[in-house]
């Protein structure tokens, strides 16, 4: 739908370029002057436009879930990610604080559009709304990343002080912010146009900045949230009005991140970017789809060789963990009502034998079938076999009965993909071990790889230069639902969480609802579903950061500004042997430190403002607490 909105905006420059001539003959000629722009509403809208790249910050793909245990990455991906789970930023590490040119371009809209005499007063209230909701949302992301902003709701000229503050706290910051997403709900249109705000998509987004506001509340001290605090009935009552706009949950989840289901009626907001200026490489598939030729099976033994000479031609750095996948949940052959980790089911236990040792050393050729090996540098914690005479697999422990979204979600041993089987056991196709003892580049470091995300109608193979459609869900029916049950956690209903956490649940995973029954068992039920239903979403290192400010049920029992301990866990890697029958889990620095990671509550839970900026402007200080 990105399409009919570059349409519109083509029709408007040439509705500008026929009927204001006299201007454009001026000099400069690459300009447009200020009055030609705002003189209507097809040529403000156009200026507006060209002002939504502020959203790419809420895209799906890794985003800063890198810094979690959902991802295990490689190259640039993990050099991006280390400084923070590794600690070892500075107040000199800038990632993130100016935003000013894009604030610049909304308060020019607020204004303009406002200021013109030729815009009807209906249409200048929907777009100066439009203008207030990308301005918040620009802030957002500056907040959530440093807490205080520098609130500026004008466009300044050659005569202001350019010297401003920031903001006092995190607190003053999502005041602003909320005040901007609220007058976006009440004035933006209903209407629906895919990859434009609408009431509904304020509406949604506010919902998820009012969780963040009330957890850096009294920053750095615990925020000490009030059952009764009016931003949880705010919540409540924004995500009802989204719920009742007009969306529905899709039950084909996998298609609503590939082509088959783009315009979902679950997604309330996304970004749409066309063939006919994308390729592959500029997408989040260009690293989650492995490079891979016959030749390079071959050196080690693998099978089955692909149908296609290069099916996959792109430069994977972004992994699924184990940790994560650990936590889609496997129904239980025995009790069917029951749903737990798949080496946790009666199935599981009856097949495994943990005792038995099941590794060898690493050779390239001719590896046995029924073993995996343990590089030097990592660490093996849990390794087993098939008992003799059990009809169970690895395979059919790790897929059978499983949630929904593992198979949307992850290309894992012996899944077929773009018509293609993709084996990452040992002596595979596809597996970890063809990329390290010497082995070549191109391989994953899980032995996974998404699905989600990826498209299957690249055509006409994964080559890094292939045109193709690509768009980023920013924010959807289910993200709502998790929410507002999030919001009832707080007020302590557990009732209506589990309620609305099942939504999702029952869903897109296929699963037996939960039935927590207390705080705690409902904040786990929750903290694995929203895991599991956001991955890849951009959503998990902001959620761990917000529960660790929450505290208690909501961060495994720790004080509020505590540790987070899945931050400072390491990374798993599960091995599987050609026969699938025996495994082993290890963890270890995998070639990027992923056994070095440390968090410090006295100052992670929000990063600083480069010192640069507070050098040069006193006013940006002090230094975020720790930094």
């Amino acid at each position: 739908m990105k399409k009919i909105i570059a349409i519109i905006g083509l029709l408007a420059s040439v509705t500008v370029l026929n009927s204001c001539k006299k201007v454009l003959d001026a000099q400069p000629y690459d300009r447009v002057a200020a009055d030609v722009i705002w003189s209507n509403k097809a040529n403000a809208e156009t200026f507006i436009y060209g002002t939504y790249g502020i959203m790419y910050a809420y895209g799906s793909g890794p985003g800063v879930d890198t810094r979690t245990t959902n991802i295990l990455a490689s190259y640039g991906t993990a050099g991006n990610a280390y400084p923070v789970f590794s600690e070892s930023l500075t107040n000199r590490s800038d990632y993130g604080f100016d935003n000013w040119a894009d604030i610049r371009r909304c308060n020019v809209i607020i204004q303009n559009v406002g200021a013109s005499t030729s815009i009807s007063d209906a249409d200048k209230k929907a777009l100066i709304a439009e203008g207030k909701f990308l301005r918040a949302m620009s802030y957002f992301n500056i907040a959530r990343i440093t807490g205080r902003i520098v609130w500026i709701d004008k466009p300044l000229t050659e005569n202001d002080n350019f010297k401003l503050p920031t903001t006092a706290n995190p607190s003053e910051s999502y005041k602003y912010i909320i005040k901007d997403l609220e007058d976006a709900v009440a004035d933006l249109p209903t209407t629906k146009i895919a990859g434009r705000a609408n009431k509904y998509v304020a509406a949604a987004f506010l919902t998820e900045v009012c969780l963040e506001a009330l957890a850096y509340k009294n920053y750095p001290a615990a925020p000490n949230v009030n059952t009764a605090d009016p931003l949880l009935d705010e919540i409540i009552t924004n995500a009802q009005l989204v719920i009742g706009g007009g969306y529905a949950l899709e039950t084909d989840y996998e298609g609503m991140f590939n082509e088959t289901k783009s315009t979902s009626p679950e997604i309330i907001y996304a970004i749409y970017n066309k063939a006919l200026n994308t390729v592959v490489q500029n997408t989040p598939m260009q690293n989650s789809i492995p490079n891979i030729t016959a030749d390079k099976i071959k050196k080690f033994d693998g099978s089955p060789l692909f149908n296609k000479s290069v099916p996959f031609e792109c430069w994977p750095e972004n992994f699924p963990a184990q940790n994560l996948t650990d936590d889609y949940l496997t129904i239980d052959k025995s009790d069917p009502t029951k749903v737990l980790p798949w080496n946790q089911t009666s199935q599981y236990k009856n097949a495994v034998d943990e005792s038995v040792n099941v590794t060898a050393p690493f050779t390239r050729l001719g590896f046995p079938q029924n073993k995996v090996p343990v590089s030097a540098d990592e660490t093996q914690i849990k390794q087993g076999r098939i008992k003799p005479g059990s009809t169970e697999t690895m395979w059919t422990l790790t897929n059978e009965n499983r949630d929904a979204r593992w198979h949307a979600s992850i290309i894992s041993d012996s899944t077929s993909f773009y018509g293609e089987l993709f084996t990452t056991c040992l002596r595979g196709n596809a597996g970890r071990w063809l990329g390290i003892n010497g082995g070549e580049y191109g391989f994953g470091l899980s032995n996974m790889y998404w699905r989600k995300g990826v498209y299957t109608n690249v055509s006409p193979s994964f080559l890094n230069t292939v045109s193709t459609d690509y768009h980023y869900v920013c924010m959807r029916l289910g993200r709502v639902y998790l929410n507002l049950a999030e919001a009832y956690l707080l007020k302590g209903d557990v009732p209506n969480a589990v309620a609305n956490l099942n939504k999702t649940r029952v869903t897109h995973g296929q699963i037996p609802q939960s039935a927590a029954g207390n705080l705690t068992d409902a904040w786990k039920d929750y903290k694995r579903e929203r895991r599991v239903e956001l991955t890849e979403e951009n959503d998990h290192y902001y959620s761990l950061l917000r529960w660790g400010r929450f505290g208690a049920e909501a961060n495994d029992g720790i004080a509020s500004n505590g540790t987070i301990i899945e931050l400072t866990e390491p990374i798993r890697v599960m091995d599987v042997s050609k026969d699938r029958k025996s495994f082993s889990i290890v963890t270890g620095a995998f070639g990027n430190g992923y056994n070095q990671r440390r968090f410090e509550p006295n100052r992670r839970y929000l990063f600083p403002i480069a010192q640069g900026y507070i050098d040069n402007n006193p006013s940006f200080g002090p230094q975020n607490s720790g930094w």
